[in-house]
Formats: C-alpha cells, sequence, structure tokens
C-alpha cells in the first residue's frame, strides 16, 4: 500500500509527542528512559521536541522501554480502538522476509493494543520457514482453508490439509513447510500477552 507522503510526514511529526506522552505517563524522567533504552537523554529529548528523526532501531528501543510495539508510534489515531473492521478488499499486506510467504492483515493488530494478530496467508508450493527452527513467546492457531502444510514442532511432525488446525504454543522449536502441490492458504492467528 503506498503511503502518501504528507501522511508520512504527519506520522514522523507526532512521534515525539507519542513518546513523551507515554514517558510522562509512566512518569519516567528523561534519565530514566535512557537508562531503560540505552538511548541519551539529550537524544530522546531532541525526539520528543520534533528536533531530529528516530532511525529504526533508536525507535526499537525506545518503544520496547516503554512496553510498546513501534506499530503503536506510527499509528493513526482511531476513534474506537476497540472495535476495527477490515473489509476483504482494505486487508493491509504484513511485513514477512519468508520466501513464498504472503501475508494479509485479517485484524486489528496495527491499530490498537490487542493481544492477537491474525493473517489470510497464501504459501508457495515447496516454500518453507527456513533452514532452523523459531521459537518466540505465545501461541498460534492454524487453520488450512487450501493446500497440504507440514509443521514440526518439537520433534513431532504434523501435515495440515483443508479443514484441519493446528494450535501451539510457540515456545517450543516450531517450523512449516508447503509440502503440496499447489499453493497454501491458511488462517494464522497469532495470540502474544501483554507483559
Amino acid at each position: 500500500m503506498d503511503i502518501e507522503k504528507n501522511q508520512i510526514d504527519h506520522i514522523v511529526s507526532k512521534l515525539g509527542e507519542k513518546i513523551k506522552f507515554l514517558r510522562t505517563e509512566k512518569s519516567l524522567s528523561l534519565k530514566d528512559l535512557s537508562q531503560r533504552s540505552g538511548i541519551s537523554a539529550a537524544a530522546i529529548h531532541k525526539i520528543e521536541a520534533n528536533g531530529i528523526i528516530p532511525t529504526i532501531t533508536t525507535m526499537m528501543k525506545i518503544a520496547d522501554s516503554l512496553g510498546k510495539n513501534v506499530s503503536h508510534f506510527i499509528e493513526e489515531d482511531r476513534k474506537d480502538k476497540d472495535v476495527v473492521f477490515v473489509p476483504a478488499k482494505k486487508r493491509e499486506p504484513i511485513l514477512t522476509f519468508k520466501k513464498g510467504l504472503d501475508l494479509k492483515g485479517i485484524s486489528a493488530k496495527q491499530y490498537g493494543d490487542f493481544i492477537m494478530t491474525a493473517a489470510y496467508a497464501t504459501v508457495a508450493v515447496g516454500a518453507t520457514s527456513g533452514r532452523s527452527p523459531m521459537k518466540h513467546q505465545g501461541e498460534e492457531l492454524v487453520y488450512c482453508l487450501q493446500g497440504k502444510i507440514e509443521f514440526k514442532i518439537k520433534d513431532d511432525t504434523y501435515v495440515l490439509s483443508a479443514g484441519d488446525s493446528l494450535n501451539f504454543r510457540t515456545h517450543h522449536d516450531h517450523k512449516w513447510k508447503n509440502i503440496g502441490n499447489k499453493e497454501a492458504k491458511l488462517i494464522w492467528v497469532l495470540a502474544v500477552p501483554p507483559t
């Protein structure tokens, strides 16, 4: 999805304000946030005053120190973050570095502090999660709409065909592969409890 330049400028102009609001809401001084994030107090002050634009690495450190995802700082303000409707034609792409995996958002994760994030996933024939298994915090629920996809979790293997689902805790080693002869289509849900 293309974002207009004035929309980017608007989002960037709000970064400092959002950081300062959260910092003061949590009763943190510039020094406190500096110690938590590893970013100098002077740099944080300049970011809050819109004197400098933070790099993505800096933004990730600040966001983590404030208990938020970076998306919290770049999302547009919504009137009602408790209810979000996602029309089929307005599913936004979700960035992934896995070759052969296409994700379109069907959840409200990018709009607020929801526990779940979900995607409509299309997985190319032969596509995999990579050589090394993954593990991270949370739970995943995968529902197969079409095709055949294999999941390896710890030492067990599960093959999902249309109508099958798999729910697992993601702190276990896991990996996946499309072992079918056509694209696999899945509903993929990730739930990460708030920290």
